[in-house]
């Protein structure tokens, strides 16, 4: 009897395993086949993929700001660049908690642009905020022809459900189950078995979202901050993917963040923290704003146990206005209130601005454009990895800006050093930190960001690699190497002269030239942009591209497919003058774009002058 039961029990088990397994089966080749059984022109890639981190500030927001769906629409284009011709629309799947996408194969021999769209909206809308559509293939070819349409006007056109005008209660992506639309290029040489959806370097892409967020916190003794109650002058709408950094026209399509119709409570209150109040828990997500819409913010607050409403302008620590960008976080920090506001919200609405009668200050987070590494515990990143000095004087220049979110005070491994004894005396050093010291986080303060200068004389050119001394010595670069615990990062220091008053072309572009009087750099540059400043250099530093008589009327951005970026600066008439631009380049054109081998160059550019300073 007992051997029968064992039997039995034996029978029913490879039953009950067939079963499962037919189960399983069922389930794999359910709507979306397995490897297997995809047809001979298509392959199955696995998408590795998440929000690109808010590093600078730490800040907490919503948790849909952080989440990255399991279906991403992936839009494949051919060729290079804003160029390439759109091929297919597809929408990626989920399986065993995993995401994939089924592609048509590509062969190599050509570049591949993968436009991927994360957390779909319901609708997406293309070239307008009138016309909806279901956001599936059937409606994206209706918008897109296959071997016409370009990724230029893709990105261009394709974009978000648009707000409510005004939007009382609605403010975008503060909502339960309401993530964030992110986006990310990636360039592939061809698509097959082989094909991975990361980075050259193996780690996951990291979204960019389409919105920034913004947060107010309050620091002052002498005044409580209660809530914002309204956004006034932003964007209904974004792009999906901004392509080459410019900011769609948004100045007659704009709303008002608000609760009611007669501001009968705050939009966002506040919550006590340590020294004060903050928003931080509940910021305010907005689509890219040009300065030119001047938005601004409504506050309520007490000061001197009276209520009040502050109007406050989205403008800098200068009280110059500024743009809105995506993926950024803006935190203001108000310190010190001087004097009352006004009784109501209407009358703040009509009033100037109160950014002078409260002290404050602004971090903005661009942490997308800093260089990142990091381990398990903490990061180290850099603003650039290289500098350009075009000066002719000797004297020191904030190189680039490190930011770390470490709190370990490492007794040796926290330096900052230059090879200043490799090169000629006098040529180069490190100016600041005095101590040559990495700061780290301290009170809590996190992230720690920290200028750092060097000096550079106009000898520091001669000393390059590939450049050979009169005694036969071969020259190396200048640089600052950054060690934290076991994180080391190099910036490498470089100097031209000074661009005289005629003005010049500087061209970045692939190169065999070692000549530093010659205006030519070897970089592959992907992108670049005009940084402003007060000697105003958007107007006479312009950017183009290496394509004859092209007609762009966007000089202070740039993107190429080409390698090649030239800095046009124009003729001087009145005193010298200086200016700031950022490259983005890429050490490997043979890699992809957006692989660990891309890095950013700060151009500190002086122009020599006509008229005596």
């Amino acid at each position: 009897m007992k051997k029968k039961t064992i039997y039995i029990i034996h029978l029913l088990s490879m039953l009950l395993l067939l079963l499962m397994t037919a189960c399983e089966h069922e389930v794999l080749s359910s709507g979306h086949p397995d490897e297997g059984e995809t047809s001979d022109d298509k392959v199955r890639i696995e998408i590795f993929a998440r929000a690109n981190d808010y590093k600078l500030p730490s800040t907490k927001g919503t948790d849909n700001e952080n989440k990255v769906g399991k279906t991403p629409w992936i839009l494949v284009f051919k060729g290079n660049g804003e160029n390439a011709t759109f091929i297919e629309a597809v929408q990626a799947f989920e399986l065993v908690g995993k995401r994939f996408v089924i592609l048509t194969k590509q062969p190599a021999g050509n570049k591949y642009q993968l436009l991927i769209l994360a957390n779909p909206q319901s609708r997406f809308y293309y070239g307008d905020n009138v016309t909806g559509y279901d956001f599936n293939a059937d409606n994206l070819l209706t918008r897109i022809n296959p071997g016409i349409t370009t990724l230029s006007e893709v990105c261009k056109n394709l974009r978000t459900e648009p707000l409510d005008s005004p939007s009382l209660t609605t403010i975008p992506y503060n909502g339960a189950d309401e993530p964030i639309p992110m986006s990310y290029l990636l360039e592939v040489d061809k698509i097959d078995n082989t094909t991975k959806i990361e980075n050259s370097d193996k780690s996951s892409l990291q979204l960019i979202r389409s919105v920034a967020k913004l947060m107010i916190i309050n620091n002052a003794s002498n005044f409580k901050l209660k809530g914002i109650m309204t956004v006034v002058n932003v964007p209904r709408q974004g792009q999906w993917h901004n392509l080459d950094g410019s900011i769609m026209d948004n100045t007659s399509n704009l709303t008002e963040y608000q609760y009611d119709a007669a501001y009968s409570s705050p939009l966002v209150t506040t919550e006590v923290v340590t020294g004060g109040q903050s928003t931080e828990n509940n910021p305010i997500y907005l689509y890219e704003s040009d300065k030119r819409n001047e938005p601004y913010i409504i506050i309520q607050g007490s000061y001197e146990n009276q209520d009040y409403y502050y109007k406050m302008a989205i403008v800098d620590d200068t009280l110059q206005s500024m743009n809105i960008l995506r993926n950024r976080a803006y935190k203001f920090t108000i310190k010190t209130v001087k004097g009352p506001g006004y009784d109501s919200v209407e009358d703040a609405k009509i009033s100037k601005a109160s950014n002078t009668a409260l002290d404050f200050t602004i971090l903005v987070d661009d942490s997308n454009s800093y260089e990142i590494i990091a381990n398990n515990d903490y990061y180290l990143a850099v603003s650039n990895s290289v500098f350009i000095a075009y000066s002719n004087n000797s004297t020191t220049h904030e190189a680039f800006n490190v930011i770390t979110d470490c709190k370990k005070d490492f007794p040796d491994a926290r330096s900052i050093t230059d090879n200043e004894m490799d090169v000629e005396e006098g040529s180069f050093h490190l100016s600041y930190p005095e101590d040559g010291k990495i700061p780290i986080v301290e009170n809590n303060i996190s992230p720690r960001i920290t200028p750092i200068g060097v000096f550079v004389s106009n000898r520091l050119q001669w000393h390059e690699e590939g450049l050979i001394a009169i005694d036969g010595t071969k020259r190396i670069n200048a640089s600052v190497t950054l060690k934290l615990g076991n994180l080391e990062k190099q910036i490498h220091i470089r100097q031209r002269n000074a661009i005289s008053t005629k003005g010049d072309t500087l061209r970045f572009m692939p190169t065999s030239n070692l000549d530093p009087l010659k205006s030519e750099i070897n970089y592959y540059s992907l992108s670049a942009y005009v940084e402003d400043g007060n000697d105003n250099p958007r107007s006479w530093i312009k950017l183009r591209s290496s394509i004859p008589d092209s007609d762009r009327n966007d000089t202070e951005h740039i993107t190429v497919d080409d390698g090649i970026i030239y800095i046009e600066v124009l003729p001087n008439y009145g005193s010298e003058r200086n200016g700031i631009v950022y490259l983005t380049t890429i050490g490997n054109p043979g890699s992809s774009k957006n692989g660990s081998s891309v890095k950013r160059i700060k151009i500190d550019i002086t122009q020599s002058g006509r008229v005596n300073n």
